[in-house]
């Protein structure tokens, strides 16, 4: 009898340390996921947005108008907000560098590299 109570307690165990490792590796994934290369571009874009001043005049949470218009969800749209030009990375690049009405060029002032960066945060806003 009491090797089967033994049995079974270690059972149980193994069990509950397989479903422990299983949950704290998913959460573990949930909280810190892998980051991609394309990942890792965005996130150095998110911190250029902050950096570069994007975010004084742009909300990248939602679609209002702070000074210039909201860009969350930029790239699921059809046309950029106020220029009307198709949505894609060409016409951010070109807004960017030759920027239709108010908004100042960052053409001098973004490398190349820099602007990659911020169109692959811009995707997933």
């Amino acid at each position: 009898m009491r090797e089967t109570t033994l049995h079974r307690t270690t059972i149980v165990l193994a069990a509950l340390f397989v479903v422990v490792a299983v949950v704290f590796g998913v959460l573990r994934n949930t909280i810190n996921p892998p980051r991609s290369e394309q990942g890792r571009q965005a996130l150095l874009g998110a911190e250029l947005f902050r950096e570069k001043g994007c975010s004084d005049c742009h909300a990248a949470e939602s679609t209002r108008t702070k000074v210039g218009p909201g860009l969350k969800g930029l790239f699921d749209r059809e046309k950029l907000p106020v220029s009307g030009r198709p949505v894609s990375e060409e016409n951010v690049r070109k807004q960017l560098k030759d920027p239709y009405e108010n908004m100042p060029s960052f053409a001098e002032s973004l490398t190349e590299q820099e602007k990659d960066r911020i169109i692959a945060y811009l995707k997933t806003l």
